[in-house]
């Protein structure tokens, strides 16, 4: 997978059954996101990540996923949303 966006860094990548989950650095607003690219356009998504959280939400994107979508915007690596 190759990322275009020049103000990126990927961070770490990984692959698996088809999906492609990369853990990626802003360079402009210091911001860490773990972006997911699935077979179809239904299983991509991308995550901001707190820097205490940021190598479990790039292993654990769906749990994440599933957890922003009820509701919490931000995880910290105790598994504490920005809501709680």
């Amino acid at each position: 997978m190759v990322r275009r966006v020049t103000n990126e860094i990927e961070l770490a990548h990984r692959e698996s059954g088809g999906t492609h989950v990369a853990l990626l650095w802003s360079r402009d607003d210091d911001r860490l996101t773990v972006s997911v690219v699935g077979a179809g356009e239904t299983d991509s998504f991308e995550l901001d990540a707190a820097e205490s959280s940021a190598l479990d939400v790039f292993y654990h994107p769906y749990a994440y996923a599933a957890r922003r979508e009820a509701g919490c915007q931000t995880i910290d690596r105790n598994g504490r949303g920005d809501d709680e």
